[in-house]
């Protein structure tokens, strides 16, 4: 029987979008460094004195998402539920497409990658969070002082979860929707004076970099069809 060649790109398969995680790490790590060496007290002094802190189309609008995502019932419940679906999908044969249900699987894990990640530096670090600091009025006393500002804990739970969603997705309009999300999430975190760019950035590059390492897994380990044959050699 001849072989039928399939061409391979980015969005073909079950790879990811490499050139869209490498946009993401790149443009976070730019915007972390920023803010640590010049922009976010000034930004974070900006939004509280210009009168935009806390506006309700952000602070109603993250609430919703937090609602509609499942924070506000159990922090975790996204990234078991993206694992739980993920692993239904490729070992029991269920009607989940194989592609989503590796997509979801890699969401989760990335997502609880990140999400650890995020808990542990943030016990290192100890910053305060910028509302913590203008009621405190010492601006020499931000890290290490017990705070739970860097990294940024909504930034984590949502680029960890739909960055990799949006790097297995296989048309612009689907990336862009999924990415909103987070960056919503990121502007609101710090209209409420809850976070530093800093913050928000540092836990989008974590995001990135495990998302990374998910599609050198994914491209390296040949995934097979449903027939047990690599979608290449079909």
């Amino acid at each position: 029987m001849d072989r039928l060649e399939i061409p391979q790109t980015r969005d073909s398969g079950n790879v990811m979008n490499h050139r869209l995680l490498l946009i993401v790490a790149t443009v976070a790590a730019m915007l972390a460094a920023l803010g640590l060496l010049a922009v976010d007290y000034p930004l974070a002094r900006w939004v509280h004195e210009s009168g935009i802190e806390n506006l309700a189309v952000f602070r109603l609008g993250l609430a919703t998402l937090d609602w509609t995502f499942g924070i506000r019932v159990w922090f975790w419940l996204a990234t078991t539920l993206a694992i739980a679906l993920g692993v239904i999908g490729l070992v029991a044969g269920s009607r989940i497409p194989r592609r989503i249900a590796i997509a979801l699987l890699v969401a989760g894990l990335v997502q609880l990658a990140t999400l650890h990640t995020m808990v542990l530096m943030k016990g290192w670090f100890g910053r305060l969070r910028p509302h913590q600091v203008f009621e405190s009025g010492d601006w020499n006393a931000i890290w290490h002082v017990g705070g739970g500002s860097f990294p940024s804990g909504h930034s984590a739970f949502y680029f960890g979860l739909l960055l990799p969603l949006a790097a297995f997705a296989t048309t612009s309009w689907q990336r862009a929707v999924l990415l909103s999300i987070p960056v919503f999430a990121v502007l609101a975190r710090i209209d409420m004076s809850m976070h530093f760019l800093s913050d928000i950035s540092m836990s989008a590059l974590i995001a990135a970099l495990y998302c990374l390492l998910a599609a050198a897994i994914v491209r390296g380990s040949g995934t097979l069809d449903r027939d047990g044959r690599n979608p290449r050699d079909v």
